[in-house]
């Protein structure tokens, strides 16, 4: 502790209004591997470019945000180390590369007491050095007092309005060069068959673990009624998913592409030509949003309200009758039918949404 107050002096208050000095080099930190948690930073990543235009932001991060990030405004990503024993060794030397830029503002964007993310951010070297009141808060002088929001989404915002960032947006965008959405588009139609634009994707993941999977039953179910009403379907697993995937060969019709596909932003390419994603709560719910395709969420447990995305971007259904197959699929073609009656292309970013059972956006966002 010792080490770590020295590497991270002078704890005297700052103002939160960053305008007012002379803020040219900027950190901010999220060093979470998971998927979800990486796309819910891309609305600070884009606050901070249009706030500081002139400004370096770098990012402290994971692999998969590393490459997530790819064409968004940053000027540099870092890879924070995360298993033992590089931890030891790699720590210190990101240290001395964060120390050695001199940053004006380093902030934890996790928007919860994330211990790594505030010794991070502690230990940059940066003159201010903002996070969230909390547990790890004495390693900052800029300290958000607890916020009031408990939606993710929502909750960046109120966290970044309160360093006076303007300008958020809830819902991030993730950044595709030329070149990729091509290709994507190409491997979707060459699973399809044909045009893209109104094919359905449906991932079947979902952190089991956790209780977020939906059951398998279900997603037979479901991706077999769609197929059956004529509507083009793509079936999507995961890395976790590999326990699943014989199953559905077997229980799915025949034509139905199953497809795995282990880069992560070759399958953000493919699902950004997609006219529906439905998923579970699960990291692809959220780069469905951040790729500008509408989204279809099931969640299994009591905590919509906490993850779910904005109306804008995502119908959420959840709990008992709202959850089974056959009201998810009444969802899934209300929501087709709504993109053809406006005749807007699913590529253009998120449409609004109808209120789905039990799952009143009043009451979720």
């Amino acid at each position: 502790m010792r080490l770590i107050g020295w590497l991270a002096p002078g704890n005297e208050g700052v103002n939160p209004d960053l305008h007012g000095g002379s803020i040219r080099k900027i950190l901010l930190v999220r060093p979470n591997f998971r998927i979800g948690n990486a796309i819910l930073t891309l609305p600070a990543i884009a606050g901070f470019r249009k706030n500081f235009p002139d400004a370096r932001i770098d990012y402290v991060g994971s692999p998969v945000s590393n490459l997530l990030f790819r064409n968004q405004p940053l000027n540099h990503h870092y890879v924070a180390p995360r298993r033992f024993p590089g931890v030891l060794w790699q720590y210190p030397r990101l240290i001395r590369l964060l120390r050695a830029n001199q940053y004006d503002l380093a902030v934890d964007i996790s928007c919860s007491q994330s211990g790594v993310g505030s010794f991070v951010v502690g230990v940059s070297g940066a003159r201010i050095r903002a996070g969230l009141t909390g547990k790890w808060d004495h390693l900052f002088n800029l300290k958000i007092p607890r916020l009031r929001e408990g939606n993710k989404y929502r909750k960046l915002k109120e966290f970044l309005t309160a360093m006076h960032v303007e300008q958020i947006d809830h819902v991030g965008s993730l950044e595709f060069s030329a070149a990729e959405k091509i290709e994507g588009m190409r491997k979707l139609e060459s699973l399809c068959g044909g045009k893209s634009a109104k094919t359905v994707g449906v991932f079947v993941g979902g952190r089991k673990l956790r209780g977020k999977r939906w059951p398998l039953e279900n997603f037979t179910e479901l991706i077999n009624g769609l197929h059956q009403r004529g509507i083009a379907v793509v079936t999507f697993l995961g890395p976790e998913e590999n326990d699943i995937g014989d199953s559905l060969r077997v229980t799915l019709h025949p034509s139905i592409p199953i497809i795995f596909e282990p880069s992560v932003r070759k399958f953000a390419a493919i699902v950004s030509h997609l006219g529906l994603l439905i998923c579970c709560d699960s990291g692809p719910m959220h780069l469905g949003c951040a790729a500008g395709v509408r989204v279809l969420a099931i969640f299994q447990e009591g905590d919509a309200a906490r993850w779910s995305p904005p109306p804008d971007a995502a119908r959420t259904v959840y709990r008992e009758d709202s959850g089974t197959a056959a009201a998810v699929l009444d969802a899934a073609l209300e929501e087709l039918s709504s993109t053809n009656s406006t005749n807007e292309s699913p590529t253009t970013g998120p449409r609004p949404s109808r209120p789905s059972p039990k799952a009143d956006p009043s009451v979720l966002f």
